[in-house]
């Protein structure tokens, strides 16, 4: 007799009822014996094994069909208990605490080129030959009179937010350079046309601005000059959210610019200048002012109480503001990938005696007392500058697909502790700056009219996939159990809406079932992926549904796929290495 051809549970629980009785079929003549052809005189085989089917085969086949269905059923559970999931979400949708602004991802923008350290780029209007300069970094607006409409594009993407203005060209860059108190101080001048591109930035991308104003020169007068004569005649008064004086002025006591020594009242006294100079004009006193603009060594709770008590809500200020960097190169450091993702990074405490606050450098933990500054006066806080790693970034890890899932998770620890609003920087630097969230480069084809590509860096897509699901919606209780680096959030933005769960894989090597657990019954989820191959994957591998951006910030609609809640609650599925995910689960109907 041959062997009969036996199928696993787990074959057989996915088959269908028609191939389940095609094995019976196909394996019942090796089940009921047929050794004995001669048992009933006068018939032949073929009858003889029609009686012997008829009568043996509906009992036989009701009890292997119980005996494969329990096996099914069994392998079932038993390759569902045998996973266990690397990481399990708990989320409570009843309450909706603190809401996330909906402009909460914003860019922070140097003002120039030239204030930056560089040479202005030198097109083919400059050009000694007949043939046009090769593509390359250029200022991310685009030039006087042919702006960058493709980075508007990246802009409006996130929708509603804030640009600033500002960084090191703020106070290198002068306008009206010939009567500016410290001429050699100007690495660039300022001009109309500079402050019209501002202008189509603001109206073509829906964003406000926040503008920076040289403090570094130390002249209320001048500086005036630039408010009521530039600004107030190139920019509409409704794209301005607010003027910006002066940029890290604990760097200013370097400088020959300022007596020595110079203390966060000494810088108090100097903005309050700016402020009443500008308050008792009837141009610019209907301009709101943002600062202190600190990132190091006066970025501490006792300085921003100095200046919080000095230069309150009365002098019209709008907004205490902070820089953060989450790691540094300043010093010639280098910086993983692994150390940019870790749990540590994130989460470090305030450094103790004598480790100083010189590098610009935080976990958000150590902004905790920031905090409680604002909340004391009665002002929102915002992160007016910041990134992964100060001083340009760290190629390989600023650029790379970790910096993605870093700026996710760090939007939304700023979000839960109560910032009001955070702007990634772009720079400019001689040797270039990999944590630009958009890179643009050109050429300029003829005499002012420019060629622009732009390239969508992986923190953009982090970027881009906070402020689709997140922005303007309720953050809800969400609890992470797991032993790998992997991090979750929920949001929803009304207690009838939809919810979004967002999974954050920042670990090294794991991967594996995740499973969701909601407090109520909702219905079917929709799945979407931000992944890559892998954590130094760079922009050309980096997928948001499935979808890349083009140079001119358009992206096609995302993939997602349907996840069903199963019998005890719980919505699985398989999250990747390398790999965000958005769970957006449907209220039932």
């Amino acid at each position: 007799m041959s062997e009969m051809k036996f199928a696993t549970s787990e074959s057989l629980a996915g088959s269908s009822a028609v191939s389940i009785q095609s094995f019976l079929f196909d394996n019942i003549h090796r089940v009921i014996p047929m050794t004995n052809r001669n048992t009933a005189p006068g018939k032949s085989f073929n009858e003889m094994r029609r009686l012997r089917n008829t009568t043996l085969l509906a009992p036989l086949l009701s009890c292997m069909l119980l005996v494969v269905y329990s096996a099914s059923v069994w392998g079932q559970a038993a390759g569902s208990e045998a996973e266990s999931p690397v990481a399990t979400v708990s989320v409570a949708t009843k309450a909706l605490p603190r809401e996330i602004p909906g402009d909460f991802v914003g860019f922070s923008l140097e003002q120039s080129t030239a204030g930056s350290g560089l040479d202005a780029f030198q097109g083919v209007s400059a050009s000694k030959s007949a043939l046009p300069p090769a593509e390359q970094a250029v200022y991310a607006l685009g030039h006087p009179g042919a702006p960058n409409e493709g980075y508007f594009r990246f802009m409006r993407n996130l929708g509603s937010s804030i640009l600033r203005l500002g960084g090191n060209s703020q106070d290198n860059s002068c306008w009206d350079r010939s009567h500016a108190p410290h001429p050699e101080a100007c690495e660039a001048e300022l001009k109309a046309g500079d402050l019209k591109l501002f202008s189509d930035a603001a109206q073509a991308s829906g964003w406000r601005l926040i503008i920076g104003l040289n403090l570094k020169q130390n002249s209320p007068s001048w500086t005036l000059g630039e408010v009521t004569q530039g600004i107030a005649r190139e920019i509409k008064p409704e794209q301005v959210f607010a003027l910006e004086i002066g940029n890290e002025p604990e760097g200013f006591p370097r400088t020959p610019y300022r007596p020595q020594p110079h203390s966060p009242e000494d810088h108090a006294k100097d903005f309050l200048e700016y402020v009443h100079a500008f308050q008792a004009n009837p141009v610019a006193k209907q301009y709101a002012v943002v600062g202190p603009a600190t990132c190091c060594t006066w970025r501490n709770a006792r300085d921003l109480s100095v200046f919080a008590d000095m230069v309150d809500a009365k002098n019209n200020l709008k907004w205490l503001t902070v820089h953060n960097y989450a790691a540094t190169v300043c010093d010639g450091e280098a910086v993983s990938i692994e150390r940019l993702l870790s749990p540590e990074l994130m989460a470090e405490g305030n450094r103790g005696p004598g480790v100083p606050y010189a590098l610009g450098q935080a976990g958000v933990w150590e902004l905790m007392p920031l905090l409680d500054v604002a909340r004391g006066s009665g002002l929102p806080i915002a992160m007016a500058e910041t990134n992964s790693v100060s001083c340009g970034g760290m190629p390989g890890v600023s650029n790379a697909f970790a910096a993605a899932l870093w700026g996710l998770d760090y939007m939304f620890s700023l979000a839960q502790d109560g910032f009001i609003s955070v702007n990634f920087q772009s720079s400019y630097r001689p040797g270039g700056s990999s944590y630009n969230p958009i890179d643009t480069y050109g050429s300029e084809t003829a005499p002012g009219s420019w060629n622009y590509h732009n390239v969508a860096e992986p923190l953009y897509y982090g970027l881009y996939l906070f402020s689709q699901n997140a922005s303007g919606a309720h953050l809800l209780a969400a609890t992470t159990e797991s032993h790998a680096n992997i991090h979750a959030y929920a949001v929803s933005r009304c207690p009838s809406c939809a919810v979004k769960i967002i999974i954050i894989n920042k670990d090294m090597k794991a991967a594996g079932l995740v499973r969701v657990r909601l407090d109520r019954n909702m219905g079917a989820g929709a799945l979407l992926f931000l992944d890559a191959p892998g954590l130094e994957s760079l922009a050309a591998d980096v997928r948001y549904g499935g979808q890349q951006f083009n140079s001119d910030g358009l992206i096609a609609a995302p993939t997602t796929k349907k996840v069903l809640r199963d019998a005890h609650g719980n919505y699985d599925f398989t999250l990747p290495n390398a790999a965000a995910a958005v769970l957006t689960v449907e209220p039932t109907r």
